[in-house]
């Protein structure tokens, strides 16, 4: 059974980020917050997403019933933090049907350069007031600043990681990739291609790689080697580990429609007409979807679908820190 998803509850979207179209989708269907209720209880790691999913009005509801079906799962919610009032509203709301909730705040760039590259002016400012607020509301703990790297704003990577360390929150990454089917379809291909073309990115990457295996957190060292994995995807190599999207991870559309992830364009099912989470699981029709992903050369790299990779190639993750360390420190 799967144990890490991303479920996005809307495709409707304030931003007009350069890396992602998807505010360019109009009138996309939304499922009620009941059919939540459907998720498997296998899961562990469920990033509520979008779109921004603070613009649906039932936000609250579908994390509550999110969590009585996955009551052990760390819930995070992906926001871009510009809707402050209403998050500021809505957030208290959501703690009291999720105590333990998590929120991801997207900041990519120091600025003037996240608003350009978000397209919002103003943005910096109502981001940082949103990543208080949370702080505050949630703990330290509890909140992330989430950075995308582009060939417009990669400079900024070790000042944001720099950033969220001063302000005592956590940070994750992620570089601008195309999706058939998310981040708008095509329209992010000219952002991912000017990515690979970028001659100061590894320098920038391998800074950062360098001070994470310096650090003395074990888990500093495990974001070294996907941090690593980044460079390699945006370099044209094939993922350092194997996919298992489709297995142990699922991504759920705003409709329903159930892909192996927001890269593979094959969809496994409808969570409307499931009654059974299990028996879909492993119908023919689920399979006959795994299926046409056999072979397929993996040039994605993301922490939702690395992470359970992580899991089962622990392996070769910790050979590789042992090697990395061994010659930083020879």
């Amino acid at each position: 059974m799967p144990v890490d998803a991303v479920v996005a509850v809307t495709y409707r979207c304030n931003s007009r980020c350069q890396m992602c179209g998807i505010w360019k989708i109009k009138d996309y269907p939304e499922i009620p917050a009941r059919e939540y209720a459907k998720l498997p209880d296998s899961l562990r790691d469920i990033n509520i997403s979008g779109g921004e999913p603070f613009l649906r009005a039932d936000l609250v509801e579908i994390i509550e019933t999110v969590r009585k079906s996955n009551p052990k799962a760390k819930i995070t919610v992906s926001s871009n933090g510009f809707l402050v009032e209403t998050i500021k509203n809505v957030l208290p709301q959501i703690v009291d049907v999720c105590s333990d909730v998590k929120l991801n705040i997207s900041l990519d760039g120091f600025g003037k350069k996240h608003e350009e590259v978000r397209g919002i002016e103003g943005g910096w400012h109502k981001v940082l007031e949103t990543l208080i607020f949370a702080r505050d509301l949630l703990g330290k703990k509890n909140v992330k600043i989430a950075f995308t790297a582009t060939g417009d704003n990669y400079k900024d990577l070790e000042k944001l990681r720099d950033f969220a360390k001063n302000l005592g929150i956590g940070f994750t990454m992620a570089v601008a990739q195309n999706s058939d089917f998310y981040f708008g379809g095509d329209l992010n291909k000219k952002v991912v291609q000017e990515r690979k073309n970028l001659a100061g990115l590894e320098a920038v990457f391998q800074k950062v790689i360098k001070k994470m295996l310096s650090s003395i957190n074990p888990i500093n060292w495990a974001w070294a080697y996907f941090v690593n994995g980044l460079l390699d995807v945006v370099k044209g190599k094939k993922a350092p580990l194997p996919s298992y999207s489709g297995q142990d991870f699922f991504y759920l559309d705003p409709r329903g429609d159930i892909y192996p992830s927001v890269m593979d364009n094959v969809i496994m099912g409808n969570i409307t007409k499931i009654d059974d989470f299990k028996k879909f699981w492993f119908s023919k029709e689920a399979q006959a979807a795994r299926d046409q992903l056999n072979g397929y050369e993996v040039d994605y790299w993301m922490i939702c679908t690395a992470r359970t990779a992580f899991y089962r190639h622990w392996g070769r993750v910790v050979s590789w820190v042992v090697a990395k360390k061994l010659k930083l420190n020879s």
